[in-house]
């Protein structure tokens, strides 16, 4: 790896030290003009230009590493004179300040406004390129460590100027550009490889547990019509019920915060689960995961969870079902959770979960909820849903079988998102050393 001759302490911590002939300045030093937007009000119809015939409004869910070159919303010419909108020149640099995409860097490719959430930083000097500009931001620390905050971390406008940047000669701003998208798009293209292959290992996943669980194992089976027009033919020994003949259906607790005034005494702290801990055939029960809520006796012999329940979410992403099997801990329901008992005289509880898994892949749930802002998995929609059920033995048979072929397809995916993890690793690794001065790009 090439350096360079002589090195500077750049007084950043994370960037070490740089180039000897390397400028390290303030933001706001390098770049005038540095603000933000507004949100037109959306009680306004008049503000926002749905033939798309406005101006470009930006919001940082528009946001993307990379050039931006369109929006979700344009505003109106009512909206740029009521509101007194700001629009930045193309090529400007925008960063999202908070929210799901804090930390994200785009550059406009369209002239834009904004909303209150984006930082935008009009790149207007000839001393600064903005393709090397936005790989230093990209390169994440420089944002990330100045996030603060505690539940919702946000990077504050201030913050931004004070950010002390680095500038190399314009000459090796453009060669250090030019390196990293020639290299960076090589491992994107890794990265897409392996994206792609879990989403084909993620396909035959899915295909393979939905032949399993509606044609059996045994390809010489005599079929029958399930009556049932999505699910199409199954062997002519299966039944074809509805999952409430089997099982029985609970929906958890209301979140209860304390207990009631004077019943303090009957009450006790216990683990519960709730939506984002069921995952599609998973669990997610660390201890970061699982939080703790009242219930007294009457309420735990209703809500407490036993080995081979199924859960499956009742609201927002709804269908994620997974089974209660080898926890060591007591734990109950919220309401966000369905948990399914199945007589197990008659139902293989890891079928049954395979089967649901099936009917959520397929879509049925989403067709059925009742939904008004969000959705809900009904404890009577559930019960409804239908079942197809092989003898007992031939469910124990299928689930064991499933659960070998799941398991090494599940091997393969979380390979392949190693090795992304390992190339996203080395993307950000080789940004930050090009950027900071560690590796030397020019005359290669």
């Amino acid at each position: 790896m090439k350096k360079y001759d002589e090195y500077k302490d750049s007084g950043v911590a994370w960037i070490g030290d740089v180039p000897k002939h390397w400028e390290v300045i303030k933001t706001s030093l390098a770049f005038q003009g540095i603000g933000s937007g507004t949100t037109p009000s959306t009680s306004k119809k008049e503000y926002y230009d749905d033939n798309g015939n406005g101006k470009y409004w930006l919001q940082t869910g528009d946001l993307e590493d990379g050039i931006v070159y369109d929006t979700s919303k344009k505003v109106s010419n009512i909206a740029i004179k009521e509101c007194n909108l700001t629009f930045y020149p193309i090529d400007s640099i925008i960063i999202a300040m908070y929210g799901a995409t804090i930390g994200k860097v785009g550059i406009l490719g369209i002239e834009s406004a904004t909303n209150q959430a984006c930082c935008v930083i009009p790149v207007t000097k000839k001393q600064i390129a903005k393709y090397f500009f936005y790989e230093f931001l990209a390169c994440k620390p420089a944002l990330l460590i100045a996030a603060i905050g505690g539940g919702q971390p946000n990077i504050s406008q201030d913050t931004i100027k004070k950010l002390k940047i680095v500038i190399p000669p314009i000459n090796e701003q453009t060669a250090i550009a030019t390196y990293l998208d020639t290299h960076c798009a090589k491992i994107d293209n890794l990265i897409s490889i392996q994206q792609k292959r879990i989403a084909l290992l993620q396909e035959l996943k899915q295909s393979v547990i939905t032949h399993a669980v509606t044609k059996g194992l045994n390809p010489n089976v005599e079929m029958k019509q399930s009556g049932v027009e999505w699910i199409g033919d199954v062997p002519k020994h299966w039944e074809v019920c509805k999952l409430k003949h089997y099982s029985q259906v609970v929906l958890g607790k209301m979140l209860m915060t304390s207990p009631p005034k004077d019943s303090e005494g009957l009450y006790t702290l216990e683990k519960y689960l709730k939506s984002k801990n069921v995952g599609w055939l998973q669990l997610f029960l660390d201890e970061d995961n699982i939080d703790e809520m009242w219930f007294n006796q009457y309420e735990k012999s209703i809500y407490k969870l036993q080995e081979n329940d199924i859960v499956m979410n009742e609201g927002g992403d709804i269908g994620k079902v997974s089974c209660w099997r080898g926890v060591d801990f007591d734990c109950y329901i919220q309401n966000s959770i369905n948990k399914i008992t199945a007589d197990y005289n008659r139902v293989n509880a890891g079928f049954l979960c395979y089967w649901l898994y099936n009917l959520s892949s397929l879509g049925y749930f989403w067709s059925i909820v009742s939904q008004i802002s969000i959705a809900h998995l009904t404890k009577e929609k559930l019960s409804n849903s239908p079942v197809v059920l092989p003898p007992i033995t031939e469910q124990a048979a299928i689930a064991s079988y499933l659960d070998h072929k799941c398991a090494t397809i599940d091997t393969s995916i979380s390979n392949a998102q190693h090795q992304i993890d390992l190339l996203q690793e080395y993307k950000q690794s080789l940004i930050t050393e090009v950027v900071t001065g560690k590796r030397k790009v020019t005359d290669n």
